[in-house]
């Protein structure tokens, strides 16, 4: 089967509705009438020779060889971005779709400011488009291995045979409970590693256990796939768990988080970047990295320069 520029589009407008499960969802992610929908998923249907989808009062579904279908067109037309961004490197700019991964919440964390790094990429590489898909570590790091994704920004994990891993900084998690937990009310001052480990833990699968280094026989009682899932948990009053400090403060100003032995305790996760080898990275995924460190280090450097006015040292004539 020989596919034109037609059958590209075809196959694209399949994957949203496969992905929208339904028209409705695709119609709006595409800014296309349903009839035109329709128009595409009967023109594949023509070209493939069968069936790729049930629609109708039972719902959505791809058949068995619809789904087979999805899974090769994603690859196919990822490999076409790639291309693209493989001709753009050859005239030296940057142009084609960066696919990018992303953990939940990295929105609110101000010293990665990612939504900074998107911006200011953008504005520099006008030609450059971005997707984004926002999921569990597990899922991405699978997304990043079979070509989906061109790269990730994720918690570090095991290390994946054919992935690299590249440690850009570290987030800073505690340990907290909520007001309807009985740690609660007990003077942070007297607690102790020995009570706290008392009571079950909420950890996320792909953490490895990290999050409870510091308390050796602690008891998990619940598992969570993403962030905001431990921190409902959490909230519930029946668990404690790790959250990175800048997504707990929101409650715990509200006084309905409270911060365990902040004094004895404070775990890191390293964050990576994270892409396939076995060949030089395309140059929009090179230049998405260079404004991300560029931002981390400009974060870095405004925050030691905050720390030193804090602490009443003024700079010097040659830092002016």
């Amino acid at each position: 089967m020989k596919l034109s520029a037609a059958d590209l589009k075809s196959l694209s407008v399949f994957l949203a509705v496969a992905e929208h499960r339904g028209f409705a969802g695709a119609q709006t992610a595409l800014h296309m009438s349903q009839s035109a929908v329709s128009f595409h998923i009967r023109a594949l249907e023509e070209r493939v020779g069968f069936i790729v989808c049930r629609r109708g009062r039972q719902g959505f579904e791809l058949t068995e060889r619809g789904a087979i279908v999805y899974e090769r067109a994603k690859l196919l037309l990822s490999s076409v971005d790639d291309f693209d961004s493989e001709m753009s490197e050859l005239r030296s700019s940057v142009y084609g779709t960066l696919r990018l991964g992303v953990v939940d919440n990295t929105i609110m964390d101000v010293d990665l400011d990612l939504q900074g790094v998107i911006g200011e990429f953008l504005r520099k590489n006008p030609k450059a488009r971005l997707n984004i898909t926002v999921g569990s570590p597990d899922r991405l790091i699978g997304e990043i291995a079979n070509g989906e994704l061109q790269l990730g920004i994720l918690p570090e994990t095991a290390q994946m045979e054919g992935l690299q891993h590249r440690q850009i900084y570290t987030e800073v998690h505690g340990i907290y409970c909520a007001k309807r937990h009985p740690l609660f009310a007990r003077d942070s001052a007297k607690l102790t590693v020995e009570e706290v480990i008392n009571h079950p833990f909420v950890v996320r699968p792909y953490a490895n256990l990290q999050e409870l280094k510091s308390f050796p026989n602690a008891q998990v009682g619940a598992h969570a796939s993403n962030m905001e899932a431990q921190a409902l948990l959490i909230l519930s009053g029946h668990f404690i768990g790790n959250l990175p400090r800048y997504y707990a403060n929101h409650w715990v100003e509200r006084g309905e988080l409270k911060v365990l032995l902040p004094d004895q305790v404070e775990i890191a996760s390293p964050f990576c970047v994270v892409t396939r080898v076995g060949r030089r990275p395309s140059l929009i995924v090179r230049t998405f990295i260079q404004e991300l460190v560029a931002r981390l280090w400009q974060q870095s450097h405004r925050l030691d320069t905050d720390k030193s006015t804090d602490n009443g040292d003024l700079p010097s004539d040659e830092q002016r």
